[in-house]
């Protein structure tokens, strides 16, 4: 019995460094449409597949994903991340004003997106059949618009955020869409955000988490060790991938 347990364990094993084996990194520039350069990473499982683009949260930059895009990437996924114009190595500077941030948030940033996202599916290995878009914080906003706006989206992923109403409203008519949301209890606003999100749903296969304490957006990663291995296999089972029995 041991000797048997040893050896599925090795071919486990085996399988998992081919798959990390696989897995390819590539920074990558994007334009805007006028002209800012966007900096992102295509995170690729080395061979054709489903495709999901990851929206960071404002405190943070795109490298905010790299756990979850290598298990992604592990797991089949083509991954593209970038950093927002003004965060991380994007162009169009930072802006300290706070009416001014909004202002290009609302007027900039979904031109930003539409680019990013038309190079993800400009990607010869992607399977433009079968894509999906998750965001965290300030980038729920933008992935649930981006859905909104791109209707062969097949599922969206949103942590400690807040839809807008618009958003919220293609939610409820699409019933086709799925929606996977998490937020912690004690981070008052984003949790409301997400449990709103998530009510609008009508679709069967979404699922709502709410963990106790404060964490927001990824650092819920760190606290609650089930959350992104939960995403992963979510977001295989949405996009029409075998997922392995527990």
């Amino acid at each position: 019995m041991n000797k048997f347990l040893l050896a599925v364990a090795a071919i486990l094993t085996a399988v998992t460094l081919a798959a990390a084996a696989d897995v390819q990194k590539k920074d990558v520039d994007i334009k805007a449409p006028d002209g800012v350069n966007l900096k992102g990473t295509h995170t690729s499982p080395g061979r054709p597949g489903p495709a999901i683009l990851l929206l960071h949260q404002c405190n943070m930059d795109r490298h905010a994903w790299d756990g979850l895009a290598s298990d992604l990437a592990n797991a089949g996924f083509h991954v593209l991340t970038f950093d927002f114009r003004g965060y991380g190595e994007s162009g169009g500077g930072k802006l300290t004003d706070a009416d001014a941030r909004r202002k290009e948030q609302q007027e900039k940033w979904p031109g930003d997106v539409d680019a990013v996202y038309a190079y993800l599916l400009s990607q010869n290995e992607v399977d433009k059949s079968r894509i999906a878009v998750g965001g965290a914080s300030c980038g729920v906003g933008q992935a649930s618009a981006l859905a909104s706006r791109h209707h062969e989206i097949k599922a969206l992923m949103l942590l400690s955020g807040n839809a807008s109403d618009a958003a919220k409203d293609y939610i409820t008519k699409t019933t086709s869409l799925p929606v996977f949301g998490a937020a912690s209890e004690d981070d008052k606003a984003a949790a409301a955000g997400i449990k709103d999100a998530l009510g609008a749903s009508k679709n069967l296969q979404s699922a709502l988490k709410i963990y106790p304490g404060t964490e927001h957006g990824v650092a819920m990663f760190g606290k609650d060790a089930d959350l992104q291995p939960m995403i992963v296999t979510w977001l295989r089972a949405q996009l029409g991938m075998k997922v392995k029995a527990s």
